[in-house]
């Protein structure tokens, strides 16, 4: 284990961090609906969700993904079943709704939800192997796993606050209903390229 090594986790956890995807989507929705303080929850959930893939890819889950590419297969596509679902009850509370106000996602469910999160399993599944040296003792692979959780947060942050940002802009119902109809869009759209990876 290098500087190098942990300079070039750092910069690619936080650049997968900060592009657009399910994750994403959902902190600056819930940034712009609930504030920053109630999007904090969802955003430990992320990290909790993302060591328990680390812990399981380490354990040999990602021998499955490559001896069985059907199960991979049948993962992506439900992740992606769950996100329209998820993406539905966006559209469904802002139209039932006076506040138009999106539906809480708290921890317990983003921790979940990263089990079934295609992108997450490309992000996690590349760092495992790409930076995490064949034959590393678990004291430094779990050391490159914090680091690579250190600088996930961050960017992922950036789009809670983002959210926050816009709060006020949104407290006008109307802004507010078709900011969460487009969010719920976004959401579907960027599992699009996930989709279609081969």
């Amino acid at each position: 284990m290098t500087w190098s090594l942990l300079v070039a986790v750092a910069i690619f956890s936080f650049v997968t961090s900060v592009t657009p995807g399910p994750n994403n989507t959902f902190l600056l929705s819930s940034g712009a609906n609930f504030g920053l303080r109630k999007s904090v929850p969802y955003l430990n959930g992320i990290m909790a969700g993302l060591t328990g893939m680390m812990i399981a890819l380490g354990a040999g889950l990602g021998v499955i993904f490559t001896t069985l590419p059907v199960v991979y297969q049948v993962l992506k596509w439900f992740g992606f079943a769950y996100i329209v679902w998820l993406a539905l009850l966006i559209v469904k509370s802002t139209t039932k709704s006076e506040t138009a106000q999106a539906k809480y996602i708290g921890f317990a469910k983003a921790t979940t939800f990263q089990f079934v999160n295609p992108k997450a399993w490309i992000v996690v599944g590349s760092f495992m192997t790409a930076f995490v040296p064949v034959g590393s003792g678990l004291g430094a692979t779990a050391f490159i796993c914090l680091v690579f959780l250190v600088f996930t947060y961050p960017g992922a942050l950036l789009w809670a606050v983002a959210g926050q940002v816009l709060k006020n802009w949104l407290s006008v119902p109307a802004r507010r209903k078709i900011f969460n109809i487009v969010s719920a869009i976004l959401l579907v759209l960027s599992m699009l390229p996930v989709l279609f990876l081969h």
